[in-house]
């Protein structure tokens, strides 16, 4: 009687092809969604926030004097937007609450999320102490208005300036 090593029929178990073929799904699996990851983190925030953000460092000390002097002025504000054509609406009280008239204001006004949407407005006064401008881009959700008021003598610094998140209901 003879013996045999061969078992007969087909032959099963781990082999090396079954070993090079799992690392090499395995390492695609994650190349592809490290792929995915990067093209989504790249397509959706370019990562600039401020594309002037190093000059803007160097004015830190402007920026807190201006803070301080606007905070001497004791102004009060009031942004909305509202109403059908829609409209930015700003006015402004002193200290005593008297309207403060004969200031040229100017805003952006944009989405907090893309600058597809901005646009820069010259408010006029219809009132004294209360500016308004029309939006042409307008629609619902989130806005950012950014207002500054300017005295007639020095155009370069605002006088008063106020960032506000606003609301357009649906």
């Amino acid at each position: 009687m003879m013996f045999s090593s061969q078992p007969s029929g087909p032959r099963r178990g781990l082999t090396g092809t079954h070993v090079l073929m799992s690392l090499v799904g395995f390492f695609a699996v994650i190349v592809v969604a490290d792929a995915t990851l990067i093209y989504k983190a790249l397509t959706t925030f370019g990562g600039v926030d401020n594309v002037n953000a190093y000059r803007d460092g160097l004015a830190y000390n402007q920026r807190i004097e201006s803070d301080t002097r606007q905070s001497a002025l004791g102004w009060e504000e009031g942004v909305e937007l509202g109403g059908d054509p829609l409209r930015l609406r700003v006015s402004l009280k002193d200290r005593e609450g008297a309207p403060v008239a004969g200031k040229k204001l100017v805003a952006e006004v944009g989405r907090p999320a893309t600058n597809r949407f901005d646009s820069k407005l010259n408010l006029v006064e219809v009132n004294p102490g209360i500016y308004e401008a029309m939006l042409e881009t307008a629609g619902q959700g989130t806005w950012i208005a950014d207002v500054q008021a300017f005295s007639s003598h020095d155009a370069a610094k605002p006088d008063f300036q106020v960032r506000r998140r606003l609301w357009v209901a649906p």
